[in-house]
């Protein structure tokens, strides 16, 4: 009997403690819940998001790679706009800025147009979609190509200075970098007079050339011009002296027929 009421009694303080800390508690369990809630939707939504990330990475590398394989530029531009911020992005513009690079840099041996210089606008597009990229933040090899890529277009426009920072760049946060001895070279050789002196005269040719092609141009045109005035008046002398003899043969002659008959 007497431990079935001991047993009755823990019961009683069991479930007065019980009563108690219900009572203590009741004034949170709404924040708790909500608490609770709102951390089960983070949770679903973070699971949702990572998901729809997952299988939005998996569409932008499927069309980048297409792209790669067709050589379809359109391709990449896509990836670029459908999946901004991607890892397929970011490769994407790399690829079209490294192909507006080496295209623009053969145009530079090519005759310039002082109206229109497409070597130095496509130069300018390649270094701005290089520039995108490491606004981006990118890491490893993409960050790495891009840097590169930035101070080789800059190189072309002859912005030395920059480029040879650029090189810097490459080598000092990259040392482990197939690129890093390549990019030293380029810095240390950026920095000599006679590459800067280089670079000047390269770009006096290429506005002398213009200059050249035009001054010909121009005395082709005066050539022209006057073998066009000097053949005219022939032409109408030749053809008053057509004129004058056909009058002369129209018009009979002034002797009278009976002076010429005697």
């Amino acid at each position: 009997m007497k431990s079935e009421r001991r047993h009755e009694l823990r019961e009683n303080d069991l479930a007065d403690s019980v009563e108690q800390l219900s009572e203590r508690l009741r004034p949170y369990v709404t924040p708790i819940l909500s608490v609770a809630i709102g951390a089960l939707v983070l949770v679903l939504v973070g699971l949702f998001v990572s998901s729809r990330w997952e299988a939005t990475r998996s569409e932008s590398w499927d069309t980048c790679l297409a792209a790669l394989v067709t050589g379809d530029q359109e391709g990449f531009r896509e990836v670029i706009l459908r999946y901004p911020g991607t890892p397929a992005a970011q490769w994407s513009e790399l690829i079209l800025a490294d192909r507006n690079l080496s295209e623009a840099t053969d145009l530079l041996f090519a005759k310039m147009d002082p109206a229109n210089d497409v070597a130095r606008e496509r130069l300018e597009m390649a270094a701005a979609a290089y520039a995108d990229v490491l606004s981006q933040r990118p890491t490893g090899m993409v960050a790495e190509r891009a840097t590169m890529g930035l101070a080789k277009a800059r190189e072309s426009l002859g912005d030395l200075e920059q480029a040879r920072r650029g090189y810097e760049a490459v080598a000092n946060e990259y040392p482990s970098s197939p690129m890093a001895n390549l990019a030293t070279e380029h810095a240390d050789d950026l920095a000599k007079d006679k590459t800067k002196a280089f670079y000047n005269w390269f770009a006096e040719q290429r506005l002398t050339n213009v200059a050249t092609e035009e001054a010909s141009t121009s005395k082709e045109d005066a050539s022209s011009n006057a073998k066009q005035q000097s053949v005219e008046p022939a032409n109408k002398k030749e053809s008053t002296g057509k004129k004058s003899t056909k009058k002369k043969e129209a018009n009979p002659s002034s002797t009278p027929e009976g002076a010429s008959e005697e």
